[in-house]
């Protein structure tokens, strides 16, 4: 199950560039983010760590990109994590996958008003989400082409209130599985119930493509959003962690 969440979150959110080393998915999108600019060990390799990870820091280090590892709880892993641990590699963003059955799911009329979901990217939902979530021009221009490479099912829901779009989310589905990426509402306006209002949308529209489960990840030090997705429905699955190895200058 690991693997097949991994898969699917990768093609979620596509890098730009993506290379294969004896099982391992090394993905490029100009250092925007940890996930999209990562070695990813998803499948076991076949020669020595040691040989295919410096091929790794070889690549990132010609792409002037620190060598970031992400790491899941499968059993071969932690071989490859105690080796990393040696090498000087950083641990960090322990985060968790959350899984919940969706089926019989229904939504609230009321959850309905003022939501809009398109299947499309939109102008106004993308301007919102770089503007909340303060995105650089730069990390702006990449995301756009990730999210243009989105090749599953892809739903983008956003509140307007008063004329202003107040939150966003973004949902990926494939196999069954919707995720839910990308949940940001206004400061001045959360914990007031949008995001979860978002999220729902996004479920129900899901649904109509004939997802049974919704998975999410949430950063394991952040308890008031872990109990918040538990008292949704949400249990977890597994962690994935980070190891990082800064660029030489």
């Amino acid at each position: 199950m690991i693997q097949k969440i991994e898969e699917l979150s990768m093609n979620a959110l596509p890098a730009l560039s993506t290379v294969f080393v004896d099982g391992w998915i090394l993905r490029f999108a100009n250092g925007y983010s940890k996930r999209a600019n990562s070695v990813n060990p998803i499948y076991p390799c076949s020669v020595n760590l040691e040989s295919n990870v410096a091929i790794c820091e070889r690549l990132f280090q010609e792409n002037n990109l620190d060598t970031v590892f992400k790491l899941t709880e499968q059993e071969e892993i932690y071989k490859l994590d105690e080796l990393l641990s040696q090498r000087g590699y950083s641990y960090e963003a322990k985060t968790n996958i959350m899984v919940k059955n969706i089926l019989g799911f229904k939504i609230q009329e009321s959850e309905k008003a003022n939501a809009f979901v398109y299947r499309e990217l939109r102008e106004d939902w993308f301007e919102a989400f770089i503007t909340m979530n303060r995105i650089n021009v730069q990390n702006a221009q990449t995301l756009r082409r990730m999210l243009q490479n989105i090749i599953p099912d892809t739903y983008y829901g956003y509140v307007m209130e008063n004329g202003s779009i107040t939150a966003v989310g973004l949902g990926v589905s494939e196999r069954g599985y919707v995720g839910m990426y990308d949940i940001c509402v206004e400061e001045d306006r959360r914990r007031q119930g949008l995001g979860t209002k978002i999220m729902n949308n996004l479920i129900d529209a899901a649904l109509e493509d004939g997802c049974t489960y919704s998975y999410l990840q949430v950063v394991d030090a952040n308890e008031p959003a872990k109990a918040l997705y538990e008292k949704l429905g949400y249990e977890k699955l597994y962690s994935y962690w980070y190891r990082v190895k800064k660029k030489t200058k």
